[in-house]
């Protein structure tokens, strides 16, 4: 019976005789070839990377524009740099997925998601809704060299709070499973955000989720404050900018739709302890882990 060989290498010629461990040669593939298999196969920004290793054949492949399209959004106006203009399609993804470019509105700053391409966005304070923020006894805004964005808002003193944050489903990528984080930092004097238990909350459309949440952490509670038992508050966690996130939820975006995306962190009641002490940088919204 006739031997099979793989379609990436030649048969020897008949009469040949190898050793079954010899290498056999590589058919060189056409290079638009390549790029399609590699483009169709839906191996993402990183699997095109690691394709671009197997060989020079490979790299020039997974390097070329048909690829690395199939990574770009459609709709890239907005974030699209216009100086210097990219060398390649590859060049600009990595563009994007590694700056965080400021929209005109100077109020959200936009990039894409190195993993999958998807589009990634946060919202500023200011264009957030926060109760009280206009009152100077309790809120004021205030620069911070770390921030993306002119300006933060910093707690002065409230007894209740309620901020929500919203962004149009259609800037987000469709079919994917995007979080909605609170970025924020605390005073060294800051106290009281630790009680009582808040209610972190996204809606999209009529589809509420909700779950407890703490913006300060310790080590142990005794009371779990009317919270059901078995649902453990979120607690912030610190990024790698040196800024704390907390989840405030997730859902999948479908794409294609009107919808409004919601995200909120409240207290369960009114009149509880006063707090102060937080800085608030704004809503990010990415793609979930």
């Amino acid at each position: 019976m006739a031997s099979r060989c793989s379609p990436f290498h030649q048969a020897k010629p008949a009469g040949r005789t190898t050793n079954r461990h010899q290498p056999m040669e590589d058919i060189r593939l056409p290079e638009d070839v390549l790029s399609a298999v590699i483009s169709l196969a839906t191996l993402g920004p990183r699997g095109a990377c690691i394709a671009a290793t197997v060989s020079p054949a490979f790299r020039a492949a997974a390097d070329s524009d048909v690829v690395w399209s199939r990574f770009l959004p459609a709709d890239l106006a907005p974030l699209v740099y216009p100086e210097p203009p990219p060398r390649s399609k590859k060049e600009l993804f990595l563009r994007l997925s590694s700056t965080h470019a400021l929209l005109p509105d100077g109020l959200t700053c936009a990039w894409l998601d190195r993993e999958s391409g998807a589009k990634c966005y946060m919202v500023a304070a200011r264009a957030m809704s926060i109760c009280w923020v206009d009152v100077p006894e309790y809120w004021r805004w205030i620069p911070h060299a770390d921030s993306r964005f002119r300006e933060c808002a910093e707690l002065l003193a409230v007894c209740w709070f309620h901020i929500t944050g919203r962004i149009a489903s259609r800037m987000l990528s469709g079919d994917t499973r995007y979080a909605a984080y609170l970025v924020f930092k605390m005073d060294d004097d800051s106290y009281g955000l630790d009680s009582p238990l808040q209610v972190a909350s996204v809606s999209v459309g009529e589809d509420t989720s909700t779950h407890p949440a703490r913006l300060q952490s310790y080590a142990d509670y005794e009371e779990n404050d009317g919270a059901d038992e078995e649902a453990a508050p979120r607690l912030p966690q610190e990024r790698p900018d040196g800024w704390m996130e907390l989840e405030l939820g997730d859902w999948y975006n479908h794409g294609g739709d009107d919808s409004v995306v919601c995200a909120s962190i409240k207290e369960t009641r009114i009149g509880g302890n006063w707090k102060k002490g937080l800085i608030l940088q704004g809503l990010e919204i990415r793609p979930k882990n």
